[in-house]
């Protein structure tokens, strides 16, 4: 079985080496199933096209494609793409490229496999929202002759409201290839000196982009209110991005630059440090797709407080192996609760969010279609 992952969204989520990739952590374990695995995906226009094998793997290939593209959505042709495939799983979500790429895989004789985690535009602008939003009812035409790849169960009951009636949830995982196995056997104290912290200082970590949808600002503003309830309190966040100035800009009016610390990226091998040094990981993101960071964090027994989202609802089990909350003072008093639940939160990662677990799923089922 030769299978295709197509990735076209034109959304730069990090460089290189600073971001964990879905499409490459699942083509790893994909790989170990498969006769061959080809991951295509979109570039900027100005970028090269690119064919590498994928690290660790002697049959998986990143073939990176440069494309035109407006907004999130890159105008993708499939002219690249083997016409050879047995199928192709797609990371469509509201990508306007579906049902050309479902004219291909027609064509083709290529069984297609959308793999969803969102029904809905998250723009902050009315009209792209509206665009995007009129533009999904084409993806739907797909999604109700395909048996789709969902990333949680709120996609499923959604899609199955409009009309998609095959669902099957396939969770995001984590690559273990990328993770530090040994972290319990480094000195937290000694990571904390690393980064600036004392014994005594209690480490709220927040990574994401500096963009509306993740929320900065407020978190800003809810760090302030708990650092004066607790002057103890620190505030680390990672991530950059065009609500960088604004950000900082609050800190400073609400008295609270001198206790936060900035850092624009931190490597996929280093990252691991600020959850073991963290307190508690906040995010914020009411729409939160899924959390990649969320899975790290309790992965290494980071406490992990999250806005309820269709992500984080399906990820934390609430106050065994995480903490949900739909208001800033909800926030707070998750982040000031003393339970202990970071072992139970890295448990439940490995028992349900790797990779691994995903790609057998999709490939057993990917594999009892093309037999029939």
């Amino acid at each position: 079985m030769r299978l295709g992952i197509l990735v076209t969204s034109a959304g730069n989520f990090g460089e290189k080496g600073f971001y964990n990739s879905q499409e490459v952590g699942l083509s790893k374990e994909l790989s170990l199933l498969c006769e061959e695995v080809f991951v295509y995906k979109a570039v900027p226009y100005s970028g090269k096209y690119k064919e590498e094998n994928i690290k660790g793997c002697k049959n998986a290939y990143l073939i990176q494609q440069p494309c035109k593209s407006k907004g999130i959505n890159s105008q993708w042709k499939c002219s690249n793409m083997d016409t050879t495939l047995d199928a192709l799983i797609y990371f469509s979500d509201t990508q306007t490229s579906l049902p050309d790429v479902a004219k291909w895989c027609k064509k083709n004789k290529v069984k297609l496999y959308p793999y969803i985690g969102v029904t809905e535009s998250h723009s902050t602008n009315a009209v792209k929202k509206l665009m995007i939003d009129t533009l999904f009812k084409r993806n739907l035409a797909v999604y109700k002759r395909c048996n789709c790849f969902v990333k949680t169960p709120t996609v499923k009951d959604n899609l199955r409201k409009k009309g998609v009636a095959n669902c099957i949830v396939t969770p995001v995982g984590l690559d273990m290839e990328l993770l530090r196995t040994d972290y319990e056997s480094v000195s937290v104290k000694e990571l904390r000196e690393k980064w600036g912290y004392g014994k005594a200082e209690k480490v709220i970590l927040f990574i994401g982009r500096m963009i509306e949808e993740k929320q900065p600002t407020r978190m800003i503003e809810i760090f302030a209110k708990l650092h004066v309830m607790d002057s103890t309190y620190r505030l680390l966040v990672v991530g950059k991005g065009e609500l960088n100035e604004e950000v900082k800009n609050k800190a400073a009016e609400l008295g609270v630059s001198s206790v936060t610390k900035f850092v624009d990226q931190v490597p996929n091998s280093d990252i691991w440090e600020l959850y073991r040094i963290a307190d508690c990981f906040v995010n914020l993101n009411s729409q939160e797709i899924f959390g990649m960071a969320i899975l790290e964090a309790m992965y290494y027994g980071c406490k992990v407080v999250a806005w309820k989202a269709p992500g984080p609802n399906f990820i934390i089990e609430n106050a065994v192996t995480g903490f949900l909350a739909d208001s800033d003072q909800g926030i707070i008093d998750c982040v000031m609760n003393s339970g202990n639940i970071q072992k139970e939160a890295h448990l439940r990662i490995i028992d349900k969010f790797t990779w691994g677990s995903t790609a057998k799923i999709m490939a057993d089922i990917i594999k009892n279609n093309i037999a029939s």
